[in-house]
């Protein structure tokens, strides 16, 4: 008498497991989440692509460089590519995206690597806005909310990129400026805003100049334990960028191994490697076949970008989808 059940339950089997993955349990299909997805992402004619952040829409934001080595922003919306590149500058970098489309980076007039004359800007409905912290050297946007507070970080040095001592994190809200310095430490980054005002970012101790993860809700500071097989979390190179959603879920990466600096060196990319934290845990999450990679931007429902190195050396933004 179980036999055509038995069948019918094959049958369902077996049109779901083209679709996801599922068990049969005392005669009832249960489906189960499939694993995460990685789709590469390429600016075509690029030499170089990396993925920065990612709305709730899908719409992605970050950097490339073209033929002649000059990196503008990107905005990959429904599939097509909108090269972005701040009026006049011969750098730009997209970092930050909200739900309305609003995005937020840093250029330069004069420097083609970034590393100086770096400025913060908004592009809003077409247009786009310049702003520096005021007296600061350099200054980076990277993230923005939806109701337009816009989280980054300021030096009082000449470099934006090139080094990481006396950093400080700001929020702009309201044409307002406030600088964000984590407890005792020697340079604190401001990385992304959620819509309940929650920032997220990395600050760098005073006694071993590593740098660990925080986040900045209400006024209160809270320090996140390292993942367990860090060497170093979130080391310089690109990983001054970061993603936070409003689940409070970070997206950043780690080294494994000494040397961590100079990422970009494939012997060191090696050790490094996406990480997500999400409920008080960390989940290490490399796209099949990196060499090396980071995390840096997700969205509400989870997605994730960022970049990875292949085994030919090539960068390529990555997108991951639960």
């Amino acid at each position: 008498m179980n036999r055509p059940f038995k069948i019918a339950s094959l049958l369902v089997g077996l049109l779901l497991g083209c679709f996801a993955v599922f068990e049969i349990t005392n005669g009832t299909v249960h489906v189960l989440a499939a694993g995460p997805s990685f789709t590469t992402i390429d600016f075509p004619g690029a030499v170089f692509t990396l993925a920065a952040d990612i709305n709730h829409t899908g719409q992605i934001v970050g950097r490339y460089a073209d033929t002649a080595g000059i990196n503008h922003g990107f905005l990959l919306s429904n599939g097509t590519f909108t090269s972005l590149t701040f009026p006049g500058a011969v750098w730009t970098r997209t970092i930050g995206i909200n739900s309305g489309g609003d995005i937020v980076g840093d250029y330069s007039l004069t420097d083609v690597r970034g590393d100086k004359d770096v400025h913060g800007f908004l592009l809003h409905g077409g247009n786009y806005f310049s702003f520096d912290f005021p007296g600061a050297a350099a200054t980076v946007a990277e993230g923005i909310n939806t109701n337009g507070d816009i989280a980054g970080f300021y030096s009082g040095n000449t470099g934006s990129n090139t080094g990481s001592n006396n950093r400080h994190g700001f929020l702009l809200s309201g044409g307002a400026f406030t600088s964000i310095d984590f407890p005792g430490a020697s340079s604190t980054e401001a990385w992304k805003i959620n819509d309940h005002g929650e920032i997220a970012g990395r600050y760098q101790g005073t006694t071993n100049a590593k740098w660990h993860l925080y986040s900045l809700s209400s006024g209160v500071f809270t320090s996140f334990p390292d993942f367990s097989g860090a060497a170093q979390m979130a080391p310089d190179g690109y990983a001054h960028v970061g993603g936070l959603n409003s689940q409070g879920d970070i997206a950043t990466c780690y080294c494994s191994s000494t040397p961590c600096q100079n990422i970009f060196n494939s012997t060191v990319i090696a050790g490094v490697h996406s990480l997500l934290l999400s409920g008080g845990f960390y989940t290490s999450i490399d796209p099949p076949a990196a060499l090396g990679s980071f995390a840096l931007g997700i969205n509400d429902i989870g997605d994730i970008v960022g970049t990875y190195e292949d085994s030919g050396g090539m960068i390529h933004g990555y997108l991951r989808t639960p």
